[in-house]
C-alpha cells in the first residue's frame, strides 16, 4: 500500500552522533519545572505526570541532561478524537507516544543540534535531525527552543510525532521498507490517514 509522501516523512539509515553534554547558563528551575508551569505544554505535563515521568524530569544538576521536544497544547488539540481517547485509555500507546519526545543524553541547547545529529529517545526510537534556517525534528518544526533548566532543555515543536520502524509500517511497500529504516509522522492529520487508522487497530 502506497503512502503519501507529503504527509509522513520516511527517513533512512544515518550515523548515531556521539552525544556530548553542552554547558549552558540555566537557573535552578528543572525541564519537570519549567514544562509544568508553562500553560502551553499543560497537556504534555499531565500525560507524562500521569505516567509517573515527574520525579526523573525534575531531577536536578544531571551529568547527563535531558532534551525533550515537547507538542505545545495545540499540537494535542489538533489531534483527532479518536486518537485523544487512545492516549487516555491506553497506557502503553501513551507511554510510546509521550517517551518518543524524551531524550536523555544530548546536546541541551539548540546549537548542539543541527543537520546529521541523530538522538534516540527514552522510548528507544531515533530522531533524526535537520537545519535550515530553523531546527527540524524529522519533519516537525521547532517552534520554540532552548528552554533552559538545570538538568537539560525544553524545545517546544508544533505537533504530536509518531515514530516507528519501517518494517512495522504497513502502509510501505517492500521496497520503501528496505530502503528506509524509520517513519515519521505528525498526528495532526485528518483520520483518514493511513497512518491514524493503523494507529486504531
Amino acid at each position: 500500500m502506497k503512502m503519501s509522501i507529503n504527509k509522513c516523512l520516511v527517513v533512512g539509515t544515518s550515523l548515531v552522533a556521539g552525544f556530548l553534554a553542552t554547558h549552558v547558563n540555566a537557573d535552578e528551575a528543572t525541564v519537570w519545572t519549567k514544562i509544568q508551569s508553562n500553560p502551553d505544554t499543560a497537556v504534555f505535563a499531565r500525560y507524562a505526570n500521569e505516567l509517573g515521568l515527574a520525579e526523573a524530569l525534575n531531577t536536578k544538576n544531571l551529568i547527563i541532561p535531558w532534551t525533550l521536544f515537547v507538542p505545545d497544547n495545540d499540537a494535542f488539540n489538533k489531534l483527532p478524537p479518536e486518537i485523544t481517547s487512545k492516549l487516555a485509555d491506553d497506557d502503553q500507546f501513551k507511554r510510546k507516544i509521550i517517551t518518543s519526545h524524551m531524550v536523555l543524553g544530548a546536546s541541551v541547547s539548540a546549537t548542539g543540534l543541527g543537520a546529521g545529529n541523530s538522538l534516540t529517545t527514552v522510548s528507544g526510537d531515533r530522531l533524526d535531525l535537520i537545519r535550515k534556517d530553523n531546527l527540524y525534528v524529522k519533519d516537525v518544526v521547532v517552534t520554540t527552543k532552548d528552554l533552559l533548566g538545570s538538568n537539560g532543555v525544553v524545545h517546544l515543536i508544533e505537533c504530536v510525532m509518531f515514530v516507528q520502524p519501517s518494517v512495522d509500517d504497513d502502509r510501505l511497500t517492500a521496497s520503501q521498507k528496505a530502503q528506509f529504516e524509520q517513519t515519521a509522522c505528525c498526528l495532526a492529520e485528518s483520520l483518514d490517514d493511513l497512518h491514524h487508522q493503523a494507529l486504531l487497530k
